[in-house]
């Protein structure tokens, strides 16, 4: 997939947690030194970080030909990535070296902060290798659904992405997200693909490292999730220097109009272009895109589908909505689309079954220009610092502790109903630390309380 970054050649890709600027040139070598290692026909387990070692893993992995490779975030816990190795039995696994397993395995190399290790797993028979890459719908909820993509789809969504925001060699970003999740690895894909520098970034915005790398290296785009929009908000971005900004996108979910407003006025302060995108893991992951000329007079809208992209409003009898106005889910039609998804290793073995076509799930309506509206979810997920929560996991991590609770849709904030009698602030501290998301996003009111909580339907 990255084959073609040996056009750009000494021109930096990188520049490392250490400042250190590496090459295309020096990326690409390294990232051979790793692929050399790995067989044919094979299965690899890839937890990201937000490093160079992991960035040439994942290069290794992308130009190896007929290699799945499974990648985890770091931030996942122990138990799943234990889980997870369990249930798929990969050939390879490649980690932090800080990493620690249920049983030992064969280390064959060490780079950087990194070691590949080798299994005693057997190489597995009848894979169909159009899977490239499985990604974790829900590794927050310790499920082991993995969204199942191809090379050519996750190539075909990275050139729509750098066509439709003008993404060009002279740019450089800086990563804010986690690599293991899609919008975060979405980020580093378009960016290599374009030819121009990622800033690798461990710190959070609120930290003096993050804006020292942001300066020293004149950041041109930034990409975030809501939450990261509302804490730059927080810290009042325009008391800082940004005047190297040139776009930042917005995805992971709805970020509210109090803040597109806010963020209207300082990108037309300082000429930035502030453009909002939507999209989910199973489409690659990005759908459609509101335009910073249109972000004024269409505030709220996702905008449009990218170019070659389609959207269609089905109703629930699955027919298709033309008028302007009324709700229905969207169908998303496009060469990025996933194959399908994988609860287990024999999974591996299935091809497209979705046909470049997907149910998202949301529910939108379309305005007489044809932008669109997200209003609300058909099925019992949400997002939440741009991670997807199925609440149905939830409900069920509660069950077994003996704590009953029904939860509901929020695009802000996870809401639960206690059913059963149990501290709030004990439940706050399980739900936090299961979820590892800060307990002031996670809203519990008892069984006898009144609330609006929207309801989904199962």
């Amino acid at each position: 997939m990255f084959n073609n970054l040996k056009k750009f050649g000494n021109k930096v890709a990188i520049i490392d947690n250490d400042y250190k600027q590496i090459s295309y040139k020096t990326l690409i070598k390294d990232s051979e030194l790793i692929s050399k290692k790995i067989n044919k026909k094979t299965v690899t387990i890839l937890i990201a970080s937000n490093t160079y070692a992991s960035i040439c893993g994942y290069i290794s992995l992308s130009n190896k030909l007929k290699n799945i490779c499974i990648i985890l975030d770091r931030s996942f816990k122990k138990e799943f990535i234990d889980k997870i190795i369990n249930l798929y039995k990969p050939n390879y696994i490649y980690s932090p070296d800080n990493c620690i397993f249920e049983q030992e395995y064969l280390k064959l190399i060490n780079f950087k902060n990194y070691i590949l290790y080798e299994t005693k797993f057997n190489k597995k028979k009848n894979l169909n290798f159009k899977n490239f890459l499985l990604l974790s719908t829900s590794g927050t909820t310790q499920n082991p659904k993995f969204v199942r993509h191809s090379r050519s789809g996750i190539l075909d969504n990275s050139k729509n992405i750098i066509k439709s925001l003008g993404i060009k060699n002279k740019h450089t970003t800086i990563t804010t997200m986690p690599m293991g999740y899609s919008y975060g690895l979405s980020v580093i894909n378009t960016h290599l693909l374009s030819g121009s520098r990622i800033v690798i970034n461990e710190k959070t915005i609120f930290e003096k490292d993050f804006w020292k790398k942001f300066e020293l290296n004149k950041i041109t785009t930034l990409n975030g999730v809501p939450e990261f929009y509302e804490f730059l908000k927080r810290i009042n971005i325009e008391n800082y220097k940004i005047s190297s900004l040139k776009f930042i996108t917005q995805a992971g979910g709805k970020l509210s109009e109090n803040y597109l407003r806010y963020y209207q006025k300082i990108c037309k302060k300082n000429k930035i272009n502030f453009m909002v995108m939507y999209g989910q893991a199973e489409a690659g992951p990005r759908m459609s895109c509101l335009k910073w000329n249109d972000f004024s007079r269409k505030l709220n809208s996702i905008g449009k589908p990218l170019k070659n992209y389609k959207f269609t409003l089905i109703n629930s009898k699955n027919k298709k909505i033309t008028k302007a106005g009324d709700v229905g889910e969207i169908v998303f039609s496009g060469k990025s689309v996933c194959l399908g998804y994988a609860n287990k290793q024999l999974d591996l073995k299935k091809g497209d079954l979705n046909r470049s076509k997907l149910f998202t799930g949301d529910l939108a309506k379309k305005d007489k220009e044809g932008y669109y509206y997200i209003v609300g979810r058909k099925n019992k997920f949400i997002k939440l610092f741009g991670k997807r929560l199925n609440l149905i996991d939830v409900e069920n991590f509660l069950k077994k502790r003996k704590i009953i609770a029904r939860c509901y849709y929020d695009d802000k904030k996870l809401n639960l109903k206690l059913l059963s009698r149990q501290s709030i602030d004990k439940v706050k501290d399980v739900l936090s630390d299961y979820l590892s998301i800060n307990k002031n996003y996670i809203n519990i009111v008892n069984n006898k309380s009144n609330n609006n909580f929207k309801t989904i339907t199962r």
